[in-house]
């Protein structure tokens, strides 16, 4: 039986009540800002934190989810893709993503997958629905997919971030999710970050093989976030070789090329 109006703003008020005393007896700050967290805030992040996320909305290149600069010409032979995409075409139908990778997404990451805070992956997942829904980027999709963990660092860290991402996208989107399409080698670990760009595309190429069945699908790859990209290329060829139709890849968050992204 749902709760009428008054009993719903009774326990409202009595959770604010509750807060005001747990805050004197337990104090947090925000692992965003490290400011005192007030009476309203979601899953450890102020309010000022979640506004602080920067959308990069639908005025993006198509091929590769980088922010377009104003003046572009979408209605040109390049169909607005930026010019190194036009120069050098990518093995993905397209990359989407929610918000730029910044000081302030870069926390809520680090929260998630180093804090042990699974729970927020729920929420940047249904923020990356919406963009995804907005845009109509996942229309043609078939399937859902994820990037895999390593899986020393599954085994250590409990979850996978992206199969958390791509749980509420499947869901909120009507699609199957394919838990088990890819496959990641056990050889070594993953591409280091110290690594140059081309030596990560040379090893995340080798570090993944198709797993299940996609044959003829239309693979929908999500990850948490983007930077030389050379991890989502490694995952889309194993998809193609494995006999998908195609594949888009969807993040939460993306590196703006200036700082590194290809």
């Amino acid at each position: 039986m749902t709760p009428s109006g008054p009993a719903r703003r009774i326990r409202r008020l009595r959770r604010l009540a509750l807060h005001h005393v747990l805050s004197v007896l337990l104090p947090a700050d925000c692992f965003a800002c490290g400011r005192p967290l007030g009476p309203v805030h979601l899953l450890g992040a102020c309010l000022a934190c979640w506004s602080a996320l920067r959308p990069i909305g639908a005025s993006a290149c198509p091929s590769c989810g980088e922010p377009r600069p104003p003046g572009t010409d979408l209605f040109g032979p390049a169909g607005g893709r930026c010019a190194p995409c036009v120069l050098q075409p990518k093995r993905t139908d397209g990359v989407r993503a929610a918000v730029l990778y910044d000081a302030v997404a870069r926390s809520f990451v680090l929260r998630a997958k180093f804090g042990g805070r699974r729970e927020l992956l729920t929420i940047l997942g249904r923020q990356l629905t919406q963009v995804l829904r907005t845009t109509s980027f996942a229309e043609p999709c078939t399937v859902v997919s994820a990037v895999p963990s390593h899986p020393w660092v599954r085994l250590r860290r409990g979850f996978n971030p992206a199969l958390e991402l791509a749980r509420p996208v499947a869901r909120h989107l009507g699609l199957p999710l394919a838990r088990r399409a890819l496959i990641r080698r056990l050889g070594g670990p993953a591409p280091a970050k110290r690594l140059g760009a081309a030596r990560r595309r040379r090893a995340a190429r080798r570090a993944f093989l198709p797993g299940s069945s996609l044959r003829g699908e239309r693979v929908l790859l999500v990850d948490d976030v983007l930077t030389t990209g050379a991890t989502a290329a490694g995952c889309a060829d194993a998809l193609l070789d494995g006999g998908a139709e195609s594949v888009r890849l969807a993040v939460w968050a993306r590196t703006p090329r200036s700082r590194g992204a290809v």
